[in-house]
């Protein structure tokens, strides 16, 4: 991917950005946490098995696909199913009818509404929905202990990136996965890592050793503010960022950043991309970080980067950039 060399903040004003988002990204996750983890009512958070195979699901089936969309269809293939869709899931595959049905139902005729079809390079969202299920349910199948079990373990005993590893890495749920590093990964480790540490406090970890999930969003906003100097983009739409090229460097400014918990500032950058730091037409002056933001002081050098959508933006600006 080329790559391209922006005008940054300031040493001390990155550090007042980055706090500033974790501050944000602590009061949101306080308010949402279990909202954006989309937990039924009817699953009590005590449960801790089911619960963490639930989430296991419901990141699998995240990956490309429309968050508040994946979020109602795990909800609904829950109350189809019950706890058999999380405890046996292999009976769930013997009745697939039902569970199609529940797909289509909230993803429309073709399940486009859950997984856009015109960005999977022909793939179909049907494909995607099978495919990650049977990883879903062939990897509890062979899993011969709890997975409640295996994750305080591997927490307890590794810390948080043992736990993120073992996820990443098992040959199995590597099938249903999107990438060498996968995001969904990353966000099931930091849900696990505040339910074992901040809800049930059966583990100690320190919360500034999580991992940060860094969407398109999120790199968006650190492209944006102007906290990255070097940005990756995509060749044939100049205007749009890789997010996983520049996720170690946004993740290495975060970890050295006094007080910043990885998973906080993650969560802030993403609820500023979804409030005001649209790909066009940004809310720029009700953005809370606009004083602390080089895109929210004008500079139309730092406003042409988006998540998803090209601009007519060039790639233009500081001295033209310095082109990599």
């Amino acid at each position: 991917m080329p790559k391209v060399k922006q005008r940054s903040l300031p040493s001390n004003e990155r550090i007042r950005l980055i706090q500033s988002l974790n501050e944000l990204g602590l009061k949101v996750w306080h308010q949402n946490w279990r909202k954006n983890m989309a937990l039924p009512k009817s699953l009590p958070i005590s449960e801790r098995e089911s619960v963490v195979r639930f989430l296991l699901l419901r990141a699998l089936l995240n990956q490309q696909g429309d968050t508040e969309k994946v979020k109602k269809l795990v909800q609904e293939l829950f109350s189809e199913f019950g706890k058999d869709l999380l405890h046996n899931p292999i009976m769930v595959e013997r009745q697939f009818d039902r569970a199609l049905k529940v797909f289509y139902r909230i993803g429309g005729k073709r399940g486009a509404e859950v997984y856009r079809i015109g960005a999977l390079g022909g793939i179909k969202p049907l494909s995607l929905f099978l495919y990650r299920f049977a990883a879903f349910a062939f990897f509890l199948h062979c899993c011969n202990e709890s997975l409640y079990g295996i994750a305080k373990s591997k927490l307890a005993n590794g810390g948080v990136h043992t736990l993120w590893t073992f996820f990443r890495d098992d040959p199995i749920l590597d099938g249903g996965w999107v990438g060498n590093d996968p995001k969904a990964a990353r966000m099931l480790t930091n849900w696990l890592v505040w339910l074992f540490t901040e809800v049930w406090r059966e583990v100690e970890v320190n919360l500034m050793e999580t991992v940060m999930v860094v969407d398109g969003h999120v790199g968006k906003v650190f492209c944006r503010t102007g906290a990255l100097e070097e940005i990756a983009y995509e060749a044939k739409r100049p205007f749009i960022i890789v997010a996983k090229d520049i996720r170690n460097p946004i993740e290495q400014l975060v970890k050295a950043t006094p007080k910043a918990i990885p998973a906080f500032v993650d969560e802030a950058a993403f609820h500023v991309a979804r409030s005001w730091c649209y790909d066009t037409d940004p809310k720029c002056n009700e953005c809370p970080l606009h004083s602390l933001c080089l895109a929210g002081r004008g500079s139309s050098e730092h406003l042409r980067w988006t998540a998803y959508r090209a601009t007519d933006r060039p790639i233009t600006g500081h001295q033209a950039g310095e082109m990599l």
